[in-house]
């Protein structure tokens, strides 16, 4: 049995791979320090893995006939876009970063914890585990998506050229 994903999952899929990252990056530039320097002086980086991100989510999810919308790539495709998905917030939302106030993330200053070294520790823990897990799911999704879209120009490919026993 192939499984397809209905019309709203794969559209609110789709819809999270293109909006999530955004949040992310709102959330960190909460709590302004050297890292958002960093984050610029990078963006060539991030806007190249964000606009393969765009690619991805339109042609495996938005489209009615998206490559990561059924077969065996469904149900994985759909793991990996939620897990990078949610992992990048995650990210945005727990970096800790230092500039003329004090050490934190956006966490902590919404906690209240902002200077707080115990704080920052964790919050780089679950930072480091968010970006471990962003990064990894995020290439998983990109191959499942070339396979998806190679076995799908193969299986056309295949649809469109006569067999041997029609052309005898």
């Amino acid at each position: 049995m192939t499984r397809r994903l209905s019309d709203t999952t794969a559209t609110l899929t789709g819809i999270a791979l293109l909006t999530l990252p955004v949040l992310a990056m709102a959330l960190k530039l909460a709590s302004l320090g050297w890292m958002v320097f960093a984050l610029f002086v990078t963006a060539p980086l991030w806007i190249i893995g964000y606009a393969l991100q765009v690619a991805v989510a339109v042609s495996g999810y938005l489209r009615s006939r998206g490559a990561l919308r059924e077969g065996p790539v469904a149900t994985r495709g759909l793991v990996y876009s939620w897990a990078t998905s949610i992992a990048v917030v995650f990210a945005g939302l727990f970096l800790v970063d230092g500039g003329t106030g004090d050490l934190g993330s956006t966490f902590m200053l919404w906690t209240g914890l902002a200077g707080d070294s115990g704080a920052a520790a964790v919050s780089t823990a679950v930072f480091t585990l968010a970006v471990f897990v962003w990064l990894v799911t995020w290439a998983c999704l990109v191959v499942e998506w070339i396979l998806a879209l190679v076995r799908r120009r193969r299986a056309s490919r295949a649809a469109a050229s006569p067999s041997p026993a029609t052309v005898a």
